[in-house]
């Protein structure tokens, strides 16, 4: 079940539609999985979202535990629950600016589940944009344009036949792409502080990394990678399960001052360390410091992999 209808999966919805929940200057978009103060985006990862909509569809009641592990976690997934809801209601919490002590927003109920306690407005949004129908007769230009669309489409399927036929144009195969999974930051910390520090940058490295080189290196999606935080799993495994050439993994810890990270690259095939650094950066604005180290560190990526393909590709 995707994330998208694991969040619709609490009421009775139109096809094609999907849910916001609105509540004091929050807004938590089902489709986006977004969490947003204000209009800005709230750093919250999928797990955790998870439950905080599970929580909006229910405001004002209890959620029992079981409840939530059947609609976040399901029976063929392999974890911990405890631990894994524990911690995904502290980062809701941390995003929502909430204290467990004194609750404004998620209110635990000991051994049984948790409540949410502010009126929760719920808008139901279409998912599709319906688009009018357009004649190409109506407009010449469209009408133009579609015949001279069509002539040009003859012309490929006429050479493409050739090529088949006569091997005129014979098929070269497509080198193969480079595969690199980043696995999530681990907190080293002496407080255990910067869960959603180590998250952000990972996301950011996904993302800057897969625009890179689309066309020579290909990016595992954080759904895939997500799972192997703290992973014991041998490299070999991990990369053999998620089918990728390199693995990038690292950790995040500070001396009050100083943010570093210290990130290593490790090709699967024979488990060397291709190369490996730290990127110290004073502490301030956490958006911007995500930005900056996860770009420094693609930069640096991709002059390891991509400087000499023959070593690297197939």
């Amino acid at each position: 079940m995707t994330s998208v209808n694991k969040l619709n999966a609490g009421g009775s919805m139109r096809p094609g539609s999907y849910r916001v929940f609105r509540f004091g200057p929050f807004e938590a978009d089902v489709l986006a999985g977004e969490l947003r103060k204000d209009g800005v985006r709230v750093p919250l990862q999928e797990q955790p979202f998870l439950v905080l909509a599970a929580l909006l569809d229910r405001p004002g009641e209890l959620v029992w535990r079981d409840d939530l592990r059947q609609r976040v976690w399901p029976e063929d997934t392999f974890v911990e629950f405890d631990h894994a809801l524990n911690t995904a209601v502290k980062k809701i919490r941390t995003a929502l600016g909430d204290c467990a002590n004194s609750p404004e927003y998620v209110e635990t109920i000991p051994k049984r589940g948790y409540r949410f306690l502010v009126p929760v407005q719920v808008s139901e949004c279409s998912s599709t944009r319906p688009q009018e129908p357009v004649s190409i007769w109506r407009d010449p230009w469209l009408g133009c344009t579609a015949i001279l669309g069509a002539v040009f489409a003859i012309v490929l399927l006429s050479r493409a036949w050739m090529a088949t036929s006569w091997e005129v144009f014979p098929r070269l195969p497509a080198p193969r792409k480079m595969v690199l999974a980043i696995l999530p930051l681990e907190d080293w910390s002496d407080d255990g502080s910067h869960g959603l520090l180590c998250d952000g940058i990972t996301q950011e490295l996904i993302t800057q990394s897969g625009k890179v080189a689309p066309a020579r290196l290909a990016v595992v999606p954080r759904a895939a990678s997500a799972p192997y935080s703290h992973t014991r799993k041998a490299v070999s495994e991990v990369a053999q399960e998620l089918k990728a050439d390199y693995l990038m993994e690292g950790n995040v810890r500070d001396d009050g001052e100083l943010v570093r990270v210290t990130v290593e690259l490790i090709r699967a095939s024979d488990k060397a360390r291709v190369w490996g650094g730290d990127f110290d950066r004073e502490s301030g604005d956490s958006l911007a410091l995500e930005s900056d180290i996860a770009a420094a560190i693609t930069e640096k990526t991709k002059a390891v992999l991509l400087a000499t393909p023959s070593s690297h590709e197939e």
